[in-house]
């Protein structure tokens, strides 16, 4: 796993970028606010001819679902899609804002002698947990997104367990 939730990755395809933009939009839908039906397209977002901004549908909650954006570049050979994976910027706000509070209040306690050693371990511990479960729902969702993106570009069919 890595320590910051971004990843970049290129998927490369034989096909042309018309043939790309045509199974980008089978398997994305427009943004709805609410949604009510199960039966949907994989992912949400807008496609535009040279670029695209989508995210995973899913039915839980999961604040650090990944921001996928990406490029397309026409090549001799085929196509590269460029991909960009990221947590959505007021996650990243909130929990910037949520330890400079956490910390601001706790080291100096710490420091001061104000709580007993074994409660300042564990106050001073609690935001590296906290990190540690963010980075994994983010890594599980973008390690599934990656998948399911590289087949949807290359036109393969997806794994029963992928969810496409």
């Amino acid at each position: 796993m890595k320590i910051f939730p971004y990843h970049t990755f290129t998927i490369f395809t034989p096909d042309t970028l018309p043939v790309v933009l045509q199974r980008m939009n089978e398997k994305v839908e427009a943004p709805q606010v609410f949604r009510f039906s199960r039966v949907h397209a994989p992912y949400q977002g807008t496609i535009s001819e040279d670029s695209f901004q989508i995210s995973r549908i899913i039915h839980y909650r999961n604040s650090f679902l990944p921001v996928i954006r990406g490029r397309f570049e026409t090549q001799q050979n085929g196509t590269a899609v460029q991909v960009q994976m990221s947590l959505h910027p007021i996650v990243l706000a909130f929990l910037g804002f949520w330890f400079f509070f956490w910390y601001s209040a706790t080291v100096p306690m710490a420091l001061a002698g104000a709580m007993p050693s074994e409660m300042a371990v564990i106050f001073l511990g609690m935001p590296i947990v906290m990190i540690f479960v963010s980075l994994c729902a983010f890594w599980v969702e973008a390690n599934r997104s990656c998948r399911e993106l590289t087949a949807i570009v290359q036109g393969q069919t997806p794994n029963a367990g992928d969810g496409v």
